[in-house]
């Protein structure tokens, strides 16, 4: 059984600023969808969960950057998800739930999905923040049957960008504590990195690219995809 660690955990500001900027945030999801760059992801995401019985999404948001046909049980969880309001697919059920301690039952599901999640996972500095990310990618291994699938997509920087934002951390986090910065802080750390933490707890990973488009959502604001560091990744394993 699953032992509710009391550490790591995530900012508080953070949790609240998460929620306020994605619940019921319909403006983000038609950004999403209508950008080149996020359907080079839907592309992605969807061989990956083709086929799976029973899906867990975490840190769903309300949004699904995939087909929802491809699956035949979706549970997305979230912080802010309290049921499933009307109008979803009736293979989706969304209800409230945390990346660092999910109360799913231990190997329920064939595929965990953790989509744009990672660099929300804001702790109180960039240690507790990449401690976040490992109780994450723990979480999502117990949960899995074994021959699960974890699909990881996420927004990823290289490691010079990565060493500029650990030294900006800080600014970051106390810029989005005030009304002049609406999306919540972030960290954007490099693929290596969080290929290397996944492989260390399942023992396999596949890493790759996704083409980007034209333009590329920063701090949930259009931004051209040359002017940014930000690149998404496609990150793969299997519980054995």
């Amino acid at each position: 059984m699953r032992v509710t660690p009391s550490e790591p955990s995530q900012d508080r500001t953070s949790i609240a600023k998460n929620s306020q900027f994605f619940a019921g945030n319909t403006d983000y999801a038609t950004r999403v969808s209508a950008l080149e760059t996020y359907e080079n992801i839907r592309r992605a995401i969807d061989p990956q969960i083709a086929g799976v019985h029973d899906l867990l999404d975490v840190g769903n948001g309300g949004v699904f950057d995939y087909d929802t046909s491809l699956v035949e049980r979706i549970v997305g969880v979230d912080l802010f998800l309290q049921d499933t309001p009307a109008g979803l697919p009736e293979n989706v059920t969304l209800r409230y739930g945390d990346a660092l301690a999910l109360t799913e039952p231990d190997a329920a599901y064939d595929c965990v999905l953790e989509n744009s999640v990672f660099h929300h996972l804001i702790g109180s500095d960039t240690q507790s923040t990449l401690a976040n990310i490992r109780q994450a990618i723990d979480e999502a291994y117990r949960v899995l049957k074994p021959g699960g699938r974890f699909v990881v997509m996420e927004s990823c920087v290289s490691v010079l960008a990565f060493a500029i934002e650990r030294r900006l951390f800080y600014a970051v986090r106390q810029l989005a504590r005030t009304p002049l910065m609406r999306h919540p802080a972030t960290l954007q750390v490099p693929p290596e990195m969080i290929g290397s933490m996944i492989e260390g707890r399942f023992g396999n990973v596949a890493v790759a690219p996704i083409p980007v488009g034209r333009w590329i959502l920063q701090f949930g604001r259009r931004w051209p995809s040359a002017l940014t560091p930000a690149r998404p990744y496609l990150i793969t394993a299997t519980r054995t």
